[in-house]
């Protein structure tokens, strides 16, 4: 369980590098796979509660908060996208005003 841990959190950190080098986000239909290692992530969290392995938590633990912090990217990124998108709608209707 420990080296899938290991091979879990190896894949997760190369595949973030990959998306945001490329991309510099994580396109929607990324999240889908990151949502499956998430799940990855709640399994070595109860594997390791079950078995009092501490390294085991921990790795599941950061792939949880991972996942958060990649959630948390991506709501502000929208909220920004959002943002934008109003201010040059003001601009728009401020400049047909004129």
């Amino acid at each position: 369980m420990i080296i899938a841990l290991k091979i879990t959190l190896i894949f997760q950190a190369a595949f973030i590098f990959y998306l945001f080098g490329k991309y510099k986000k994580i396109p929607h239909s990324a999240r889908d796979i990151f949502f499956v290692v998430v799940n990855a992530g709640c399994l070595f969290l109860a594997g390791g509660l079950i078995k009092n392995n501490y390294f085991l938590i921990k790795g599941g633990l950061f792939i949880l908060i991972v996942h958060a912090l990649i959630d948390a990217h991506f709501l502000i990124s929208k909220y920004q996208n959002n943002k934008s998108i109003e201010k040059e709608k003001e601009k728009e209707e401020s400049n047909a005003r004129e």
